[in-house]
């Protein structure tokens, strides 16, 4: 459940974050594609007609992302969260140290590898993977572009520090 409120709330922030900025809008195109062609139903049709593409997890995060370039970007954003907020726990509770948030490169390493060694602990209980996701170099784009957008996003609402004179 928590997964999809992520992906929703990835719609949400897309209009706030990326829609009205044209420099947003540039990246977002050149890694998630175009967003009004071909059309949101016409896109939603194909996909239910005929699946993801074969090679999907050469690009994307996820069978669904392959859909329109706005779930590509509410899942990839969802997928973000979940990273931050796993590896934010995982040091919380002392399972690894205080992982580098200001790197996406070692948040994503370290996630992974932590990923790994969680697989193979429920592999050896029967259950299925925590990590599921291979996480590839177009996707890293893609995290870093919804990272940027937060980052900007956070900058911007931060008032400026008060002077004391």
């Amino acid at each position: 459940l928590i997964g999809h409120f992520r992906h929703e709330i990835g719609h949400y922030y897309w209009d706030l974050l990326v829609a009205g900025d044209a420099v947003a809008m540039g990246r977002f195109r050149d890694l998630f594609g175009d967003h009004e062609n071909p059309s949101y139903s016409a896109a939603l049709e194909r996909h239910y007609a005929e699946g993801p593409p074969a090679d999907w997890k050469s690009g994307f995060i996820s069978a669904y992302a392959t859909m329109h370039p706005w779930e590509d970007w509410a899942e990839t954003f969802a997928f973000y969260l979940d990273i931050v907020d796993v590896m934010e726990t995982a040091a919380a509770s002392g399972l690894i140290f205080e992982p580098d948030l200001k790197s996406l490169d070692d948040l994503v390493k370290t996630y992974t590898h932590l990923g790994i060694l969680l697989n193979e602990l429920n592999r050896a209980m029967g259950l299925i993977d925590f990590l599921p996701e291979v996480v590839v170099p177009d996707v890293v784009a893609k995290l870093q572009f919804v990272r940027d957008v937060i980052a900007k996003a956070a900058k911007d609402c931060t008032p400026p520090a008060s002077s004391t004179a």
